[in-house]
């Protein structure tokens, strides 16, 4: 499995803890997300099923807050099916280190959600 990486090799040194972790999150959710789905499973799986897939992507276990991003990465697509307004918010309202699933054609991605440090 390819990785876009942690933020360690990532980001410049002294960047902050919170932006370190949330790229973390960021890059960990769909890893985790995607076995989910291969499952079956959307936004409503168990924290036992969160912790299945966790495993079957080579994780570790996860927090809290990175069990809610990866409940966020299983959100149903956003497409041209959904209003402006929909997609609007559903954008700009994504916690740090969230990603979210958006569907062009017949084509699923995940917008991964890495802060940029310069």
């Amino acid at each position: 499995m390819t990785s876009i990486g942690t933020a360690r090799h990532f980001q410049p040194h002294g960047t902050p803890g919170h932006v370190c972790r949330d790229h973390n999150r960021a890059v960990l959710a769909p890893a985790v997300a995607v076995e989910a789905l291969r499952q079956g499973l959307g936004p409503d799986l168990t924290d036992a099923q969160l912790d299945q897939c966790a495993v079957i992507a080579e994780r570790n276990p996860l927090s809290d807050t990175s069990r809610a991003a990866v409940r966020t990465a299983l959100e149903p697509a956003l497409s041209v099916r959904n209003s402006p307004a929909t997609v609007h918010h559903q954008l700009f309202n994504l916690p740090p280190g969230h990603p979210l699933r958006v569907r062009v054609g017949d084509t699923e991605y995940f917008l991964v959600p890495i802060p940029i440090t310069l």
